[in-house]
């Protein structure tokens, strides 16, 4: 889960590198609101790995989803998205939230009330989850 789509799209060469090896076996996908509806035929079939388009993403959801809060609040009220919830009932296990010093608050406690929301939305009691909240900047003596 990442606040800004710059940084969904700033992952993508390291998901690319982990993902090729298993050529399809294990696949992820890029969810924003610059997803497109469908992907042709020869993107599908030249990253088998990446789910690269909603339609792909709505009836056959991979293991792994890269996305945004408001992506995942979309996904629990759009009946185009239902198929990814129903498709997925029990698969989350993991939650990873980068750049989580920028959640504090009244977002971070809009975060933790979306976070138990998808949570069941998948079929999961939240505290079934693991939650891992990484950042690349450490506060310092001064830091607020």
């Amino acid at each position: 889960l990442y606040p800004l789509n710059a940084l969904i799209s700033s992952q993508e060469e390291r998901l690319e590198r982990w993902f090729r090896p298993f050529g399809g076996n294990l696949r992820y996908a890029l969810y924003n609101g610059e997803t497109p509806t469908s992907a042709n035929a020869a993107t599908r079939r030249d990253r088998p790995w990446k789910v690269g388009d909603r339609t792909t993403l709505r009836s056959s959801p991979p293991p792994v989803l890269v996305t945004n809060a408001t992506m995942l609040e979309y996904m629990l009220i759009r009946s185009n998205d239902a198929g990814i919830l129903a498709r997925s009932q029990g698969t989350l296990d993991f939650v990873v939230l980068d750049e989580a010093h920028s959640y504090m608050g009244a977002q971070a406690a809009e975060i933790a009330l979306l976070l138990r929301r998808v949570a069941l939305a998948f079929g999961r009691d939240p505290q079934e989850l693991r939650f891992v909240a990484t950042s690349a900047t450490i506060g310092g003596p001064n830091a607020t």
